[in-house]
């Protein structure tokens, strides 16, 4: 579905996906998770999610049109430095939802653990990032989407991927 206004430009560079793979790995090392592998082809698609998304207002545009077997991390971020977002800055927003996180009954509020327990998803082997950024409506803008496969968050599934400290 279009958006209401046109997509922000690609602002993927190699130095971003390589940020980008090292935080997440840091994050699923210390969940006792294998490293992920940086698919080219899933950052393909995660470009096409980013610019997808940056059609929309802020995270309006939500997981709508997500292709079947892939999940997805999307950060947004706005304000008056022209400068883009890093990896690591959307990397600290999803894992900072760990303290949401019912370890007694994985996942707790599924809406304010999905990110965290997406990226340390022992199950999800490949990914694909992407980053959209430049002048949106009031503010300068950045889009950063993560693309996984295979996806995590299956429900009955939490415990046995997605593993504490």
């Amino acid at each position: 579905m279009p958006g209401t206004r046109d997509a922000l430009p690609d602002a993927t560079d190699d130095d971003f996906l390589a940020k980008a793979l090292t935080e997440a790995n840091a994050c699923r090392a210390k969940h006792h998770a294998p490293p992920l592998t940086l698919d080219p082809q899933l950052v393909a698609y995660a470009k096409s999610r980013a610019a997808s998304r940056s059609e929309h207002q802020g995270l309006s545009a939500g997981h709508d049109g997500l292709r079947d077997g892939t999940g997805e991390n999307i950060f947004w971020g706005g304000g008056t430095d022209p400068t883009p977002l890093s990896a690591a800055a959307a990397v600290a927003s999803w894992y900072s939802e760990i303290a949401n996180y019912d370890w007694a009954n994985p996942p707790g509020v599924p809406e304010k653990t999905g990110h965290f327990s997406q990226l340390v998803w022992t199950g999800s082997t490949r990914v694909g990032a992407a980053r959209a950024a430049g002048q949106g409506g009031d503010y300068f803008e950045t889009y950063i989407v993560f693309v996984f496969e295979p996806p995590g968050n299956y429900e009955g599934e939490y415990a046995k991927n997605v593993l504490p400290e």
